[in-house]
């Protein structure tokens, strides 16, 4: 069986991890993609395609080929506000990493 032959719903739900953003853009890929794919195969691509873009998932290279004509999701305000958001809050968890580790100790020599 090909890998986008399993078995899923032909309709986008909204996940609970999906921002407001990253569902938008799921469902506009979702519509764009529709007809000329079916709802099956339409929606396990536009699932493809977001957890690619938004949550780095990997996925074979024939589920990648098929969505490299997509491009990457649009700039808008709201994905400039996400990707502050996220640069942010790596920029804290790697501050906070920074003031946890201790210098190291150089070991004295015996003897």
């Amino acid at each position: 069986k090909q890998w986008y032959q399993r078995r899923v719903r032909g309709t986008m739900d909204e996940k609970p991890w999906d921002s407001q953003y990253q569902y938008q853009c799921k469902k506009r890929m979702f519509e764009k993609h529709r007809e000329e794919l079916g709802d099956e195969r339409a929606t396990a691509l536009a699932n493809v395609w977001a957890n690619y873009h938004f949550l780095g998932c990997e996925y074979p290279h024939e589920a990648l080929e098929a969505i490299k004509s997509w491009g990457p999701p649009p700039r808008n305000k709201m994905y400039e506000d996400k990707m502050r958001e996220i640069k942010q809050r790596d920029a804290v968890n790697s501050e906070q990493r920074s003031m946890t580790k201790r210098p190291t100790q150089k070991r004295q020599r015996w003897g």
